[in-house]
């Protein structure tokens, strides 16, 4: 029976596989389907290891995947959420491996918003809800730094305030500038660039975000979101100095202080030398009040102490009084204890007087027992000398070495055992004789049993 499937269309002649026919369909979508503007509600956002965003893109009807590469996120100036209403302008592609039918998203923007102002109040408001405005987030900052970190343009007018600010009133203050263009798409990635770079180096006690006045659009770089997000994680203090009086930022509001403008930025973040001078001054009378006050005190005690300290002439004397009282004390001490040890010496000499005779007696008793006990032991080493000689000559009759040496013979079987008679023994038995200088291996051959062996 014919496959029915290839009488279908004879025209069909070659079979694609799967990845073939993707590709195919792929390159249709990158060919036919242009970028275009497309507009739905965020779900199921998620945002990659790798800094990818992926997300569906869906209305009422229909759903669609959308994928947005690092490279365009960085751009955005904010960062979505489940439920928010988008505008996407993205190209529609074929994800070869599965078959998936997605978007490639390269902007993006809050549906429905056309000026810049909503967008800033929707971050506000997020960030706001976050806590990154909180003040218990806010750091201190060091009015005696050492040095100060300036993020701005070089080409700012900001920059050459600040300089002149710290020239003018804290010139002991080191200025180190971690140049970032202030405006344009690129900003807000070299702001974030500079700021890390400050907080790896940790050369910098405060840092100085800065620029001059400019349009709400001008201004613009200063509301990203990733850039508000850096600066609340960054571990040194961040002071802003952005635009005139009136402009607000929301880097401004996620700084640890926020200056009207770059040259307010520079005041608050050092003391003048002016007021350094004023401080010292203050520390200078405040220690010579101290000083005075000590002296004063010690000036008391010293006129205290005068009062109790007689004259040196009668303190020796009285000194004088009483070495020579000690010194009779003490020779009346000596004499007595002289006295008494002399006593004490008579009579020991008459007790031992009177005990020399039992001495004597004792001494003539010990000798008498010591000659005694040498010659009961010389008896009795003698006697015991005998008795041993006696047993050794009997153990020397019993050794069968000696035996052998007159010229017999022992014969033991193959477990060492004597044989004391033929009779025990058996045909083709093996035997060993033992002679005085060795011995000689041998195996019993009866040649008749009703024979002698």
């Amino acid at each position: 029976m014919k496959n029915s499937f290839f009488e279908f269309d004879s025209s069909v002649k070659e079979i694609w596989t799967v990845a073939d026919l993707n590709r195919f369909i792929g390159s249709l979508l990158d060919r036919e389907v242009s970028y275009v503007l497309v507009k739905g509600e965020i779900s199921n956002f998620i945002i990659a290891t790798s800094g990818h965003w992926y997300f569906t893109l869906k209305d009422s009807h229909a759903s669609v995947k959308v994928v947005m590469f690092k490279g365009q996120t960085s751009s955005i100036g904010f960062i979505p959420k489940d439920g928010d209403k988008v505008e996407l302008y993205a190209k529609a592609s074929l994800y070869i491996p599965r078959g998936d039918y997605q978007l490639q998203a390269s902007r993006m923007r809050i549906s429905g918003v056309g000026n810049l102002h909503e967008i800033y109040l929707l971050i506000k408001k997020r960030l706001f809800e976050e806590g990154l405005f909180d003040s218990c987030r806010k750091r201190s900052v060091n009015k005696n730094p050492s040095a100060i970190g300036v993020i701005t343009s070089l080409k700012a007018a900001a920059l050459n305030d600040v300089i002149s600010s710290f020239k003018r009133r804290a010139p002991y203050v080191n200025l180190i500038i971690y140049p970032s263009p202030v405006q344009g798409e690129d900003a807000p990635i070299k702001l974030i660039e500079q700021l890390n770079i400050a907080n790896r180096r940790k050369e910098v006690d405060t840092i100085l975000i800065v620029r001059g006045g400019g349009s709400l659009e001008d201004l613009w770089a200063f509301n990203d979101e990733y850039l508000a997000r850096a600066i609340g994680n960054s571990k040194i203090p961040i002071i802003s100095g952005v635009g005139h009086d009136i402009d607000f930022t929301i880097v401004d509001f996620v700084a640890d202080l926020r200056a009207p403008t770059p040259t307010a930025a520079a005041e608050l973040a050092s003391n003048s030398q002016l007021d350094m001078l004023n401080i010292l001054q203050l520390y200078c009378n405040r220690m010579h009040k101290v000083q005075m006050k000590t002296i004063q005190t010690y000036q008391q005690r010293l006129d205290k102490l005068s009062f109790r300290i007689s004259s040196p002439l009668n303190t020796l004397y009285s000194k004088k009084d009483k070495v020579l009282y000690l010194f009779k004390l003490l020779l009346s001490f000596v004499k007595e204890s002289q006295s008494s040890s002399l006593q004490r010496v008579n009579l020991l000499k008459k007790s031992l007087i009177y005990k020399l005779p039992n001495i004597s007696y004792y001494d003539d008793l010990v000798r008498s027992l010591y000659s005694r006990l040498q010659r009961s032991s010389k008896l009795l080493v003698v006697s015991k000398d005998s008795y041993l000689s006696s047993l050794v000559s009997r153990l020397n009759l019993l050794n069968h070495d000696n035996i052998l040496l007159r010229g017999y013979a022992l014969v033991v079987d193959k477990d060492g055992k004597i044989v004391k008679s033929s009779e025990a023994l058996t045909n083709r038995q093996e035997l060993e004789i033992q002679f005085y200088e060795d011995k000689l291996d041998v195996l019993v051959n009866f040649k008749d049993k009703n024979t002698s062996q």
